[in-house]
């Protein structure tokens, strides 16, 4: 499969084919990208390639060891159970600002997007779970108003979207997750901040013991 050149800059495409091969377990935790078979899959000069595997590296994706090629990140349980405790309080936080400062266009587009959310659940596609997540939170962040909290829930992204792939795979996750974003939206549309935000908590609580049933670098996320 060549890389094209006209929907999106080739260093993005390059970036979403190997953050997809990551996800979906095709690249397992530890497995090394040897530069010159990435090159002529996907049809790029090493210098792309190399550009790719740096924004994927700060996402958390891949590991670059001095001297060394690419690598995918092995997540450990200590790792793991670190960024369930940073995405409680950043999230938390973000649902407590987003019911204290978003007006009711925003709650309507939220529940909006809640609802897409829910049905891409119902399908049991991880990758459709996933996707539908990017609107919530792009709703969720837009009304809570403040860019570095933003920033800074970005910056934890590529980490967390493995562990959320583990999480969703379980059985019954996805629709236990789905009740649980819908009482947390319930008391966003009361208005109350700290009863949404407490169930936020233990929303990500919640998604921590699914995802952490097993050691995180043991297997494909």
């Amino acid at each position: 499969m060549n890389i094209t050149r006209v929907v999106a800059p080739v260093r993005a495409q390059v970036v979403e084919v190997v953050r997809a091969d990551i996800l979906s377990g095709t690249l397992a935790p530890g497995q090394r990208l040897v530069e010159r078979e990435w090159c002529e899959r996907l049809g790029v000069s090493r210098n792309t390639l190399r550009e790719a595997c740096r924004q994927l590296e700060a996402e958390g994706f891949l590991d670059i060891p001095p001297h060394k090629g690419p690598m995918v990140a092995v997540l450990t349980d200590e790792d793991a159970r670190g960024i369930y405790e940073i995405r409680e309080a950043l999230e938390s936080l973000a649902v407590r600002l987003f019911v204290e400062r978003a007006d009711d266009a925003r709650v309507a587009r939220l529940r909006a997007a809640v609802d897409e959310l829910t049905a891409a659940h119902a399908s049991e596609d991880v990758a459709a779970m996933l996707v539908a997540k990017e609107p919530f939170y792009d709703v969720l962040y837009e009304g809570a108003a403040n860019r570095v909290l933003r920033e800074q829930a970005t910056v934890l992204g590529g980490r967390l979207a493995r562990l959320r792939a583990r999480s969703l795979g379980r059985e019954g996750r996805p629709g236990a997750s789905v009740a649980e974003i819908d009482a947390v939206m319930r008391a966003v549309e009361a208005r109350d901040a700290e009863g949404a935000a407490a169930l936020w908590a233990a929303h990500v609580r919640a998604a921590a013991r699914s995802a952490l049933r097993e050691p995180v670098g043991s297997v494909c996320p």
